[in-house]
């Protein structure tokens, strides 16, 4: 397989930024496989390169495309490429670039790399436990990687040896979802034990995997597949760290988890910085900028307007919708302000005021996990169990913050079944976690749940103006929900065979 074939010279080591100076600087092309590992900076910056890879535009695009494109969250903004508008159209075809997966696998080398070079490193400085530490982000990297080709394509190959000798074979065959999820799961249960608590500075310790990352990542896993009493348990050890604060609707949420970054509702987000020219182009291109407010995605109408996304009554405005939406510009369309926006503020009479972001100077971090959001993954455990009580004083917490007018809370008289509170859940999740990439994932795990994807249509074509019969009708098988391999990969690999939804489609 071409695309996940690399000989172990790694060429992109370099820095994060000054602020992130737990990353080495390494001359391009200086590692070579067995003659590099000597040192256990040599181990620190491979590891680097690690990090480095998963910020690249490639991963960055598919993490929204992914998780979000195909949502009911998002529709084409200005300029949007044809490639993504034939994704959100429904009709994915396996030459579209982002049914290739080579960015992730190359990811997934660079950990198995330090899995198979970092253990033959002898240096008297470089302890078993630190050797467990790297190994411990590494495993996670790669495991955070799997989870997304799973989630994106149901079976994908599963590698774990490093490609670092053209004598090996590259043609292997996809793995069943569950044979990688319960690797993944034996990996991240024995990192949680190796990994770091935290690295002493507040951009390593959100930037670089530690036991909360990792038991993030196990709740989402946990919580994919049905495993609701391990994804509340992993859950409450997140949620037990005190150093982990939800911010206070007073103290300004919104510019303190995205505007600033790396706030004390983080726990592991992807960090860009100008010093070490990276600048998030994904976001600049997706959601726009300051110079450019609506990018290739923006919002759809019906969520703009009042309705039960951000609103329970007309005069009830849920404050997200604010710091999340940009108002409608002169072409008629509303922007996307979580992420390309700094901070939002409000005169005595209601008139908000849009300050952006610099991208050139001040880019965004991308969040791939924060502390409402494992809330809110335990919050849809405890529906499954049926524990409602429990489930509702989550969202409450989080649809308070963001309601701060109310003086009471979402009544259990109102939810007082399953269907109900699994709604609101699911609603919840859509409102605090919009455009970071859960969306079309959270209504996978729905579709999975009810084995056949009815309410999954009727969700995502209430933003479709045109074409919602041709929609829902490719929409109605569950093997639809996946993107097709693409065509390079399948020519590369004999071994491999197409997903079932397009086999025949695109003979």
């Amino acid at each position: 397989m071409k695309h996940i074939k690399f000989i172990a010279i790694i060429s992109l080591i370099s820095t994060f930024s000054a602020c992130t100076d737990w990353l080495s600087i390494e001359p391009e092309g200086k590692i070579v496989a067995g003659d590099y590992w000597k040192l256990e900076s040599d181990v620190e910056a491979v590891v680097a390169t690690c990090y480095r890879s998963m910020i690249e535009n490639d991963v960055i695009s598919r993490m929204i495309v992914y998780g979000e494109l195909r949502s009911d969250n998002v529709i084409g903004g200005y300029g949007i490429s044809e490639n993504l508008k034939k994704i959100i159209e429904a009709n994915i075809q396996p030459t579209n670039p982002y049914a290739s997966w080579s960015a992730f696998y190359k990811t997934i080398n660079y950990c198995n790399i330090v899995m198979h070079y970092a253990p033959t490193v002898i240096d008297p400085n470089f302890s078993q436990s630190k050797l467990n530490a790297k190994l411990a982000e590494v495993m996670t990297i790669r495991a955070l990687s799997y989870f997304y080709l799973v989630r994106a394509f149901g079976e994908v190959p599963f590698v774990t040896d490093a490609s670092i000798s053209d004598t090996q074979d590259y043609s292997i065959p996809k793995s069943s979802e569950d044979v990688i999820l319960d690797y993944l799961e034996a990996d991240l249960i024995k990192a949680e034990v190796w990994a770091m608590s935290a690295y002493g500075k507040a951009n390593a310790n959100k930037g670089r995997i530690t036991k909360n990352a990792i038991r993030a990542l196990l709740a989402d896993i946990y919580l994919w597949r049905n495993k609701y009493d391990d994804c509340i348990s992993v859950s409450n050890r997140v949620l037990d760290d005190p150093l982990l604060k939800m911010i206070e609707p007073e103290n300004e949420p919104f510019s303190k988890i995205f505007g600033l970054k790396n706030s004390t509702e983080s726990i592991f987000e992807l960090q860009f910085s100008t010093n070490n020219y990276t600048y998030n182009n994904t976001i600049n291109s997706f959601y726009g900028t300051k110079e450019n407010p609506a990018g290739q995605l923006v919002v759809p109408e019906f969520i703009t307007i009042d309705n039960d996304v951000f609103t329970n009554t007309p005069e009830i405005i849920d404050v997200r919708r604010k710091d999340f939406i940009a108002p409608k510009t002169t072409n008629n369309v509303y922007p996307i302000f979580k992420y390309p926006g700094m901070i939002r503020t409000e005169n005595s009479a209601g008139t908000s005021f849009y300050t952006y972001r610099t991208a050139q100077i001040q880019p965004a971090n991308w969040i791939v996990y924060r502390l409402t959001d494992v809330m809110l993954m335990k919050a849809e455990a405890l529906v499954q169990k049926e524990k409602f009580g429990e489930a509702l004083k989550i969202v409450n917490t989080t649809y308070l913050r963001s309601n701060p007018t109310l003086t009471d809370t979402l009544a259990i008289e109102n939810y007082n079944d399953k269907d109900k509170m699994e709604k609101l859940v699911l609603l919840e999740r859509q409102r605090e976690l919009m455009f970071e990439g859960k969306r079309w994932f959270d209504l996978m795990r729905m579709a999975r749940r009810d084995g056949k994807t009815n309410r999954l249509v009727e969700t995502i074509i209430r933003k479709l103006t045109e074409n919602q019969s041709v929609v829902s009708s490719k929409m109605k098988v569950m093997d639809a929900l996946y993107f097709p391999i693409h065509e390079d990969e399948l020519s590369a690999n004999g071994k491999l065979t197409q997903n079932p939804y397009y086999e025949s489609k695109y003979k």
